[in-house]
């Protein structure tokens, strides 16, 4: 098979935040099923995500744009610190999908901007694997 690989277990570690218990609740399970033996840390809120973020290995961070405490492009910018160079994949799924808002995510370090309504569980599952594939393939390239 040509495609990405799944992940190793306990390889990845995915942090899903969103507000909606019953989006975060779907994505996680769909996460899971999707990503055999990767672990996934869920949060509400904005700070308690980035806490969660500070405190574990996290290899993507995934997002909804409105949270209660703050937007998800303020997280972007804590997590994604160097717009050139980032640690972490980082996914922005959003309520409203303006190609504005892709825009401005993906010049500041998001690998991908998805509209909620158009967007399954299973096919966010692809998208962390390829995040994660750029972010490492080019933290490889930095360290050579």
């Amino acid at each position: 098979m040509g495609g990405l690989p799944l992940c190793e277990p306990a390889a990845a570690t995915i942090l899903l935040i969103d507000a909606n218990d019953k989006d975060r609740t779907y994505y996680a399970e769909r996460i899971r099923i999707g990503l055999l033996d990767c672990h996934v840390l869920e949060a509400k809120h904005g700070n308690s995500g980035l806490e969660l973020y500070k405190s574990h290995s996290v290899d993507c961070t995934v997002t909804e744009l409105h949270l209660p405490d703050m937007s998800g492009f303020a997280l972007l910018l804590k997590v994604v610190p160097q717009v050139r160079q980032p640690q972490v994949a980082f996914i922005i799924l959003a309520r409203i999908a303006w190609k504005s808002l892709a825009n401005i995510a993906q010049t500041n370090g998001a690998q991908a901007f998805l509209a909620k309504r158009l967007t399954a569980g299973d096919e966010l599952v692809p998208l962390i694997q390829k995040a994660i594939a750029t972010v490492g393939r080019s933290r490889k390239d930095r360290q050579q």
